[in-house]
């Protein structure tokens, strides 16, 4: 089993009994290991997940943004899972957030599912909520469709966020997937419902994400098939956006981003929203955690990184450099979708005159 460092607690705990929280979990009943097939998640291989009870806070809800970064504090996630999705994202920021406590491969799913469907019919139902409250399927938490095939949670909220009874305020919920399971979504309604997409260029997204330890192939599906299951997905009648982020600079990574846009375009895609982002970090220790877990390096590496509002950025000229190229290419193929930043600073906004709220997690 993976032994990752750990911090100051865990790290006495461990040397007492010489188990690691990981192994502490399963071998004390709390977590147990369970294997989807690969045709359930839709992925090449199995995979495995920790299944688990959640006990309360069924709904998260933070402000994700600070006085130097804008992030509107008017969304909710559903807490469908813990850490790291399990695809394996070697930039993933949930192994900042849980270190030695979460396997980024092996995900916790929670199974008390009508718990989380209670919760979030209480939501719906709060005499606060108001029309541009959003609600999304474990975007900070999970991916909202890679394991809707086990959890059934889009299949069991989708008509109750549809109905005018059950949601007055038309409140909406918001998908989030590097998956291509829009086949979970066939003949659900559409209205209040929201399909968003994680994309990159291939080449990009090979920088970057998840790959199996022994082959080194990528362990998330590829992006053209991702477009295709957008494809899909606005064909059903959702509404349709696009998360790109992170942008990432390899050599000739403009031609390879209008390469993407153009082949996108062909396919008649009509993403309402295309929400950038750059390559952050919450702080210093991403790298060692991706190390002590074993996930292969990055291909791509940043310049040096400086703390701006509430994370490590790239340098103010280059990340607008990145966006100035970005949101043109976006505009040229996409003229009618509507350009946002991702958790960025109000320098770099003003800068670019993106200063909107068309972001990917709002109505």
């Amino acid at each position: 089993m993976i032994q990752p460092i750990i911090g100051s607690s865990e790290r006495l705990e461990e040397r007492r009994t010489g188990e690691s929280f990981v192994d502490r979990m399963i071998a004390n009943g709390t977590w147990r290991e369970e294997v989807i097939p690969a045709q359930v998640v839709g992925l090449s291989r199995d995979i495995t997940v920790f299944r688990a009870q959640r006990k309360g806070n069924f709904i998260a809800y933070d402000w994700h943004g600070d006085r130097d970064t804008f992030c509107p504090p008017i969304w909710w996630d559903l807490a469908i899972g813990s850490g790291a999705c399990g695809l394996g994202c070697r930039a993933c920021f949930l192994m900042l957030t849980f270190r030695a406590m979460r396997d980024p491969l092996r995900h916790v799913l929670y199974e008390n599912v009508s718990d989380l469907w209670d919760a979030a019919e209480a939501w719906l139902s709060h005499p606060k909520r108001r029309p541009f409250h959003t609600l999304g399927i474990g975007i900070d938490r999970s991916d909202s469709l890679l394991y809707e095939g086990v959890t059934g949670h889009v299949r069991a909220l989708i008509p109750m966020f549809a109905n005018k009874n059950d949601n007055p305020q038309n409140c909406k919920i918001i998908l989030l997937t590097k998956s291509t399971n829009v086949h979970y979504l066939n003949g659900l309604p559409t209205a209040n419902i929201i399909v968003s997409f994680s994309l990159n260029p291939e080449p990009i997204a090979d920088l970057w994400e998840g790959k199996y330890q022994d082959t080194l192939e990528r362990i998330t599906p590829p992006i053209n098939k991702r477009l295709r299951a957008c494809l899909v997905a606005q064909e059903m009648g959702f509404e349709t956006r696009w998360r790109i982020d992170p942008i990432l600079t390899p050599e000739n990574w403009i031609s390879l981003y209008e390469q993407f846009f153009e082949e996108a375009a062909n396919l008649n895609l009509n993403p309402r929203y295309i929400t950038l982002g750059t390559y952050r970090e919450k702080n210093k220790m991403l790298d060692l955690w991706r190390e002590k877990w074993r996930l292969p390096e990055m291909e791509w590496q940043p310049n040096e990184l400086a703390q701006e509002g509430t994370h490590r950025h790239l340098p103010d000229a280059e990340r607008v450099n990145m966006y100035q190229h970005i949101s043109s290419l976006a505009r040229r193929f996409f003229p009618l979708s509507k350009i946002s930043l991702c958790k960025e600073t109000h320098t770099v906004r003003k800068a670019l005159g993106l200063c909107n709220v068309d972001c990917n997690c709002l109505m």
